[in-house]
């Protein structure tokens, strides 16, 4: 088993129902399902995580988590995948909002998107290289 399916949740909790009236019978199904209408667009949801199925497209994820900043050439160096194979994963990660880019010049510099993806990166077992902090 590898590091990463063995890493333990950062912030692990349990949910368990309180025992109460609220939770039982008909009230508790129409709660729950006001819950999934009022909640995110769950579609999008599961085709923005499902674009994280993909081996390489999730080394990416983590070269990038370790190395803010990784040009798309040394991503395709550390993957050990063709750049055209790299560019095709990150147009699919940009598209899915997991990567954003920052242009200097002719070079293109990728960055984690949101928050959401360095919580997933860090709670599946992603670490930082020495020296990248957290902005606070």
């Amino acid at each position: 088993m590898s590091a990463a399916a063995r890493a333990e949740p950062i912030d692990r909790h349990e949910h368990a129902p309180r025992r109460s009236s609220a939770l039982d019978g008909e009230h508790a199904v129409r709660a729950t399902a006001q819950l999934l209408e009022d909640g995110q667009d769950l579609d999008l949801l599961a085709r923005r995580l499902s674009v994280l199925a993909d081996p390489r497209r999730l080394r990416i994820l983590f070269a990038v988590h370790a190395h803010p900043g990784i040009r798309s050439s040394d991503l395709a160096r550390v993957t050990g995948a063709l750049e055209s194979t790299t560019s095709h994963a990150l147009a699919l990660l940009r598209g899915s909002g997991w990567l954003r880019t920052e242009q200097d010049g002719r070079e293109v510099h990728y960055q984690l998107a949101d928050p959401l993806g360095h919580r997933i990166l860090h709670e599946i077992g992603s670490s930082h290289l020495p020296g990248v902090e957290h902005r606070t």
